[in-house]
């Protein structure tokens, strides 16, 4: 959440009544920084802004910089007209890429962050807020995986959901309890951090209610079967069919498939280390959740592991090679499930909602 990063002390009540502050809606204006998402062009060629369209920016903290006046901020009802703006409205557009979409939200949604900070907003709202921006976070790393890096940086995406990841969870532990989502971001926290120790603990540490709600239960299941490195039933566990109703709980999971099927080779390297026997690379595709083929037998040509005929590989414990670079790519079993579900419902319902809206129609 960057609570230490803002360097800002006591909390403030904002009272602007927009998306954007007057004051930097005109000077943005004026010295002509809106955004292209933040107005049209009319019938010459110019940029005309739409005021109802400017979102405020990320501001970044800096030493001598005034504190905020209350008029700079936004309070809670206003964020969360904002969020759901950008991500009803903005993140669905079909006339940009959504890479230059998500670079425009991610900015106007770390300035809701900000100001939620600044003004000390937690309990329902902070809530409310958190669980739609980590929706977003999550469903961009799957989106943009195989994005070059001058394009997308997954860290960076990884960093902002992990924060907003913890501060939600934290929030879930101080307000009353039965939130009604709280069973599908415990399950993100797990899948995000998967085999990880802390999210483990934070298991056992969840009342006894939660930890027996199904998708948290699947979850963990999951998450124990990474730390005994057993692969095989981690992937059979993170199917896609079996989490139909929260398609982020996959999306979540894809950030460790390239490291789960590394360490699933090196298995079967060693359990089936020969020299003249062969596995069968339609059976490999299946069992390790690669796409086709052809990306099997290029992952196991990654790990120095010898392919027979284009139809089978050879393992041998001596010849394996961990590769020094992970390469993501999209599956098509996720991208179904995706595809089945409106891009606003993910975002703002967490999925739930089926409709025919399908994932390429918002590329």
């Amino acid at each position: 959440m960057e609570d230490a990063d803002l360097g800002f002390g006591s909390s403030i009540q904002g009272t602007c009544r927009f998306m954007c502050p007057e004051k930097e809606l005109d000077l943005r204006e004026r010295e002509e920084l809106l955004h292209p998402l933040e107005g049209v062009k009319d019938e010459a060629g110019r940029f005309i802004c739409i005021r109802s369209r400017v979102v405020k920016e990320y501001s970044r903290p800096a030493a001598g910089k005034e504190d905020p006046l209350p008029c700079d901020l936004r309070p809670a009802h206003i964020l969360k007209k904002t969020v759901d703006y950008l991500l009803g409205k903005v993140a669905v557009r079909v006339d940009y890429t959504w890479s230059d979409l998500y670079d425009f939200v991610f900015d106007r949604l770390r300035a809701v962050r900000q100001d939620m900070v600044i003004q000390s907003i937690g309990g329902h709202d902070g809530i409310e807020l958190l669980e739609k921006i980590v929706r977003f976070h999550i469903y961009a790393g799957y989106r943009l995986c195989t994005q070059p890096m001058s394009v997308y940086d997954p860290q960076i995406n990884d960093q902002h959901t992990q924060e907003c990841l913890k501060r939600l969870i934290s929030l879930y532990r101080v307000v009353p309890p039965d939130h009604a989502h709280q069973e599908e971001f415990e399950s993100l926290y797990l899948m995000f951090n998967l085999g990880q120790t802390d999210a483990l603990m934070h298991f056992f540490d969840l009342p006894k209610h939660i930890r027996e709600l199904p998708l948290v239960q699947q979850a963990y299941r999951i998450s124990l079967a990474h730390i005994l490195t057993n692969t095989i039933r981690c992937l059979r566990l993170m199917e896609p069919e079996k989490s139909k109703r929260y398609p982020l709980f996959v999306c979540a999971a894809h950030r460790h498939l390239s490291s789960i099927q590394s360490k699933s080779l090196h298995v079967l390297s060693v359990g089936y280390n020969s020299k003249s026997f062969a596995y069968p690379l339609d059976k490999l595709t299946r069992l390790l959740w690669y796409r086709d083929t052809a990306q099997a037998s290029e992952s196991c040509r990654q790990h120095n592991l010898a392919i027979r005929d284009n139809s089978s590989v050879l393992f041998q414990k001596s010849a394996f090679r961990y590769p020094d670079k992970m390469l993501h790519s999209h599956h098509p079993e996720i991208d179904d499930v995706l595809s089945s579900i409106h891009l606003a419902d993910i975002f703002l319902k967490g999925g739930v909602t089926l409709d025919a809206c399908r994932l390429d129609e918002v590329t």
